[in-house]
């Protein structure tokens, strides 16, 4: 099989060894964009950039990523200039302001969205630079997937594999129905139906087997293969890697 630019990160992910290749995909993904932001390459000084994250902002879950990355003087120049445009557009909305409507008695209330400022609210506070690039790259691993289950070899480390994660079985299944090669229908769905079934079968058991461990009657049985059940058994359900210490910049 013939390695591609955009094949090698998908190929890496099926023979890692991960719970669910698309999760390893996506942390590598995320490390990359925050790594591209706050990193030596310092993206946040170039203009464009910084014109679209203070367009688009960043959400808490990847906040608290770039704050754990250590780059404090590169979050603050990025807030200096978010802040600014935030503050210029509240300006805007809190003069068009008026004050609702009261409450009738009786029939309909108003819906609290019609409220123009809490409409322009919602919008800033619900979009993210780095989810949006997130997000670009995994739909790109998603159509690289399927494009390479053309390949014998490429099939037999998908059959090989733990299968996947329940967020990113969602994602797959629902990108299976526009992009996968209808050649690949009777062999796609059994098996990866197949592999959810054995390996959220083998999480159980590795939890199962963890608990286990702490009735003194088991003493001295070892813990076999379920020391890290706990970490893995969230990621096969949410799609994360909870044992990962913070990302942080090289020192």
């Amino acid at each position: 099989m013939r390695e591609q630019i955009d094949t090698i990160p998908v190929n890496e992910a099926f023979l890692s060894g991960d719970e669910c290749p698309f999760c390893y995909l996506e942390r590598m993904a995320e490390q990359k964009a925050i790594r591209y932001v706050l990193g030596p390459g310092a993206s946040y000084m170039e203009p464009d950039v910084r014109g679209v994250t203070d367009r688009k902002g960043f959400c808490g879950h990847h906040f608290q990523k770039m704050y754990d990355y250590g780059n404090a003087l590169g979050n603050a120049l990025i807030m200096q200039t978010y802040y600014a445009g935030l503050l210029e557009e509240l300006e805007l909305e809190a003069r068009a302001f008026q004050l609702p409507d009261k409450r009738p008695l009786l029939g309909r209330r108003k819906d609290a969205s019609d409220e123009p400022i809490l409409a322009w609210a919602k919008e800033r506070q619900s979009s993210c630079y780095l989810c949006d690039k997130l997000a670009y790259n995994m739909d790109r691993y998603f159509t690289t997937f399927f494009a390479l289950l053309k390949e014998e070899e490429f099939r037999a480390r998908v059959e090989s594999g733990k299968g996947f994660c329940m967020r990113h079985f969602v994602q797959l299944m629902e990108t299976a129905h526009d992009q996968l090669p209808n050649a690949q229908r009777e062999w796609f769905y059994p098996t990866v139906i197949r592999l959810m079934r054995e390996n959220m079968a083998r999480v159980k058991e590795d939890i199962d087997w963890f608990v286990g461990m702490f009735d003194y009657r088991r003493a001295g049985r070892g813990w076999k293969s379920s020391k890290d059940a706990v970490s893995r058994g969230m990621e096969k359900l949410q799609g994360l890697h909870p044992a990962d210490p913070p990302y942080k910049m090289d020192p």
